[in-house]
C-alpha cells in the first residue's frame, strides 16, 4: 500500500504542515486550487485523494458544504475537519456530521497521520444475523497514587502506559486539576481537556471522549488536566462514575493520575479502580505521608487492592535493596522497587519519549516492565480490544 494522498484545503497560511513534513511522516500531498464551496459540487479532485482535510468554521454554509461533501464520499473517503478555536461543541457537531476526525488549527503533520491511521485499517467483518454479540469491552483501571508532591508518580503512570500501549489500548486520564503535567512529559499540546468534559457532562458519550484523547505517538491516549487551575470540587462523583464507565468501555486500560489531596471523588475513583498503585520516595518526607495515605486507604477498605511502588531507589551493583526499615515504618511490604536514574527519566520526560528509545539498558526500564508485568497481571487485563 502506497502513502496516503491528503487533499488539504486549509486557507490559513502556515497553520498546516508543508509537503516536506508530509512526507516525513510517509503522507502525500495532492496539490489543488480550488475552496470548500467548490469542492462541494463533486470536484474530480476527490477520486485522486485517500484522505480529505477540510478548514471550516462549523456552522452554517460551511457546514453545509462540509455534510455535502461527506455524502458525497459514501463513507468510502475520510474526511477530516479543522477548526480555528476548536471547542467540544464543534467537536461534536463535526462527528456527528461524518468527519473521521476533527483537528485544532494550527495541526502537525504527526497529528495528521494519527488522524488517518484508522482509516487504514481493515474493518472488521459484519457480523452476520442471529451471531452471538461480542461482549462489551471492560477495560481495567489503574489509580496512581502519589504520597508527596515531586514522588514521580506521573513521570512512573506516563512510562507505563506508554510500554502497555505496545499490545493493549491505553488511555490514561490527568485527574490532577489543578498541577497535573502529564501532557507535558509526554510532548503534547492537546487543545482540548478534562475541563472540557467536566463542562459538557451530561453529553459525556465514547465519541465524546475519544475526541478529546490526545493520541501519542506510542498509540496511547491521553485526556489532559484543564489549561487552567480548577477548584478541586469542581469534579463530582457522578461525573467519575461516567466517565470511568465510559473510559473502560472504549479503553482496555485507563490509568488514572490522582492529585495527592483526598476528596470524596478522589476515594470514589480509588474504589472503581481494579489496582491502586502508590509511588513514595524512601525518604523521611515521602514515608511519612506513605504512613498517612495508608491509614486512609485502609479507613476505606482498599488494602486489597494496593500496590506499594519505592521509585527513585538507589541500587547497588547486583540490583539489591534493604526494604525492611522502610517496611517496617509503613507496616507494609513494599512490593516494587524503581531504579534512580535522573538522566534518562528526565530525557524522557523533557522530549515525551520512552524510557525503551532513550536508554533501553537502563536499569528503571528493566524495573518499570516488571511492574506493568504485574499490575497488568494483578488487574487481569486481556488486551482483548486489539
Amino acid at each position: 500500500m502506497g502513502a496516503p494522498r491528503i487533499l488539504m484545503l486549509v486557507k490559513s497560511a502556515g497553520r498546516a504542515p508543508s509537503r516536506e513534513q508530509l512526507l516525513s511522516v510517509g503522507l502525500e500531498s495532492v496539490e489543488a486550487e480550488i475552496s470548500l464551496h467548490e469542492l462541494a459540487e463533486d470536484s474530480p479532485l476527490l477520486a485522486e485523494a485517500d484522505a480529505v482535510v477540510l478548514e471550516i468554521a462549523p456552522r452554517g454554509a460551511d457546514l453545509e458544504a462540509f455534510d455535502r461533501i461527506v455524502h458525497m464520499t459514501g463513507g468510502q473517503l475520510p474526511v477530516i475537519a479543522a477548526v480555528d478555536g476548536l471547542t467540544v461543541a464543534d467537536t461534536r457537531t463535526l462527528l456527528r456530521a461524518g468527519a473521521l476526525d476533527v483537528l485544532p488549527l494550527p495541526f502537525t503533520a504527526e497529528e495528521l497521520r494519527q488522524a488517518v491511521e484508522p482509516a487504514r485499517r481493515p474493518a472488521r467483518p459484519a457480523a452476520s444475523r442471529g451471531a452471538p454479540q461480542q461482549p462489551r469491552r471492560q477495560g481495567k483501571v489503574v489509580a496512581f497514587l502519589g504520597t508527596t508532591g515531586g514522588a514521580g508518580v506521573t513521570s512512573v503512570a506516563t512510562q507505563l502506559g506508554i510500554l502497555w500501549a505496545a499490545n493493549a489500548k491505553v488511555c490514561c486520564i490527568d485527574f490532577d486539576v489543578q498541577f497535573g503535567n502529564a501532557a507535558l512529559l509526554m510532548d503534547l499540546r492537546p487543545s482540548l481537556h478534562l475541563g472540557h468534559l467536566i463542562e459538557d457532562a451530561e453529553r459525556l458519550d465514547p465519541d465524546l471522549l475519544q475526541s478529546v484523547a490526545m493520541a501519542h505517538p506510542s498509540g496511547m491516549a491521553l485526556v489532559a488536566c484543564p489549561s487552567e487551575m480548577m477548584p478541586l470540587d469542581i469534579v463530582s462523583i457522578e461525573f467519575v462514575d461516567r466517565l470511568l464507565r465510559l473510559a473502560t468501555q472504549v479503553y482496555d486500560v485507563v490509568l488514572v493520575d490522582l492529585p495527592s489531596a483526598w476528596t470524596e471523588w478522589t476515594v470514589r475513583v480509588l474504589q472503581r479502580a481494579d489496582t491502586i498503585a502508590m509511588v513514595t520516595g524512601l525518604g523521611v518526607p515521602g514515608l511519612h505521608q506513605a504512613r498517612r495515605q495508608l491509614e486512609v486507604i485502609e479507613a476505606n477498605g482498599l488494602m486489597p487492592k494496593l500496590k506499594i511502588v519505592a521509585n527513585r531507589v538507589q541500587k547497588g551493583l547486583f540490583g539489591k535493596v534493604d526494604l525492611k526499615e522502610t517496611e517496617a515504618v509503613l507496616g507494609r511490604k513494599v512490593e516494587f522497587t524503581l531504579a534512580d536514574d535522573p538522566a534518562a527519566v528526565s530525557a524522557a520526560n523533557d522530549e515525551g519519549r520512552s524510557l525503551k528509545e532513550v536508554k533501553p539498558s537502563s536499569r528503571v526500564l528493566k524495573d518499570l516492565k516488571a511492574l506493568a508485568e504485574s499490575l497488568q497481571t494483578a488487574a487481569a487485563v486481556d488486551g482483548g480490544g486489539q
